[in-house]
């Protein structure tokens, strides 16, 4: 192709007119506006990267899919011992560089210098939703000042007396659900643990209390986020493919047909609020509207649920530190529980942390050049995909002590090694595009342990040995069978 080549970028300015970036000419001429981008990357000419360590190719692509799918997080350790922190591989039919050193991780994700774009990359994952280029503005393709103005939108949704109701909406769930599997005596934490963070998220975000309606919203978006593991990006090629752009047209629909209603009659669900608001960004339209809701619910969709089987497991492997966890939820005495009062569950959150690392929900962070850059002394040509690889720098043993081991006290203020480097322990992300809803995620996982560990003790049956897998989103292998037993006193 030749065009990441070029020397001279030039400047393209936003229509919030922020400062002018400079950004190769090819992308400005393919995409127009790098912060509302219109058009995917187009793909780099054969031989673009050969001067990277590493493999590229449809087989490495087809490989690549296989071994971060069913190897996890051991699938990227793997390539970086084999080929070094700054590497070129293949995911499907996209080259990309893949990167594994903390500092360079930090830069990617921050965007301190204006060199990569997280709208570009999420716009070419993407592609192939739907044929309107405005079908596919969400959150994650925005970036500049349109980002910071969805952001702002988005800010009242997440604040603490937002948090305080959605917290106190999910408790009674979760404490219903516990029973059941209590009276059961045993339940496959992985597969009821999604339905009912599906039933939260539904009521939270869309204000769904149904439960038949709730389970096919959550599939829909299962249905769309599956498009990232499509080795085709053609609805006429892939049925994957079609499946989700099937599902993101029926959403749109069921969504946008609710606006009037919800006008009428406000609700304190984040769509009631988003559809309430009167205050958006001059470009949001009603379609715009729903489809930046949509944006969130794919951020959330399934991350909560995939972590908190990724914790039982480690927590019916570790009945000493389930027990720990435990008594320190006892010591709050039984619920309601406000955001203030989780803050205090100081061993839960160690815990919670170990799990992030050791079973991260998101393998990367993807970003496009949007210049000619040098990563680690490698040149890393314009238009190229770029992976932070979090979970790689959460396992590097350079940095932590035994990181294949449960050690949730490596999170004590005393030991701190979440601190050695700014770039270590990044599950949600850093920068402009650090995940907004963390502390609500922060606050549903705690919540969730106060109604669980007060009402029983768990342990795997049967026993396994579990690793980590990417099915897109990561969590443990295993379906986490779990026995249960109630204790007493209970709450």
């Amino acid at each position: 192709m030749g065009e990441e080549a070029v020397s001279s970028p030039v400047s393209s300015a936003s229509p919030g007119d922020k400062a002018a970036v400079p950004v190769a000419p090819f992308l400005v001429d393919r995409v127009v506006d790098v912060d509302r981008p219109r058009h995917p990357v187009p793909p780099l000419a054969r031989g673009a990267l050969d001067h990277l360590p590493g493999k590229t190719g449809i087989v490495t692509g087809l490989r690549s899919v296989a071994g971060f799918t069913q190897r996890g997080n051991a699938y990227f350790v793997d390539q970086i011992r084999r080929f070094g922190p700054v590497h070129r591989s293949q995911f499907a039919n996209f080259p990309v560089v893949l990167v594994g050193s903390p500092e360079l991780i930090l830069r990617v994700v921050r965007h301190d210098d204006d060199a990569f774009s997280a709208a570009l990359a999420w716009r070419t994952s993407l592609d192939g939703l739907d044929a309107s280029s405005d079908a596919l503005d969400v959150p994650l393709t925005f970036d500049g000042d349109l980002h910071k103005e969805v952001r702002k939108l988005l800010q009242p949704a997440f604040h603490v007396t937002a948090l305080a109701g959605y917290v106190g909406m999910a408790a009674p769930l979760f404490v219903r659900a516990i029973d059941g599997w209590l009276a059961r005596g045993r339940v496959a934490f992985k597969r009821e643990i999604r339905a009912v963070l599906a039933l939260v998220s539904s009521r939270m975000f869309a204000g769904i209390d149904d439960a038949r309606e709730a389970k096919a919203f959550d599939q829909a978006l299962a249905d769309i986020w599956g498009a990232q593991l499509a080795i085709s990006k053609s609805r006429w090629l892939s049925p994957r493919m079609a499946r989700a752009a099937r599902a993101h047209a029926r959403l749109r629909a069921t969504l946008r047909a609710q606006i009037p209603g919800r006008r009428a009659a406000p609700t304190q669900d984040l769509f009631g609020r988003l559809c309430a608001e009167s205050n958006g960004p001059r470009w949001m339209d009603d379609d715009g509207l729903v489809r930046l809701f949509i944006g969130v619910m794919l951020g959330a969709f399934d991350t909560t649920s995939s972590a908190l089987a990724s914790m039982a497991y480690l927590l019916a492997k570790h009945p000493d530190w389930q027990e720990k966890l435990r008594q320190e939820v006892f010591a709050l005495g039984p619920g309601p529980v406000s955001p203030d009062d989780l803050k205090r569950f100081e061993q839960v959150d160690r815990a919670w942390r170990e799990t992030l690392r050791l079973f991260p929900v998101a393998p990367d962070t993807p970003r496009v050049a949007l210049r000619d850059v040098e990563l680690g002394g490698l040149r890393i040509p314009a238009g190229v995909g770029v992976l932070g690889l979090l979970g790689v720098a959460m396992q590097d043993p350079a940095w932590w002590t035994e990181p294949a081991r449960f050690d949730p006290d490596r999170f004590d203020p005393a030991r701190a090694e979440d601190k050695r480097h700014k770039g270590l322990f990044l599950p949600f992300g850093a920068g402009p595009h650090a995940c907004i809803g963390a502390q609500l995620a922060n606050a549903e996982v705690k919540s969730f342990w106060h109604a669980m560990l007060t009402r029983c003790r768990f342990r795997l049956d049967p026993d396994y040995e579990g690793h980590h897998q990417f099915l897109p989103l990561g969590t443990v292998s295993g379906d986490v069978a779990l026995r249960i037993e109630p204790i007493t006193p209970r709450f």
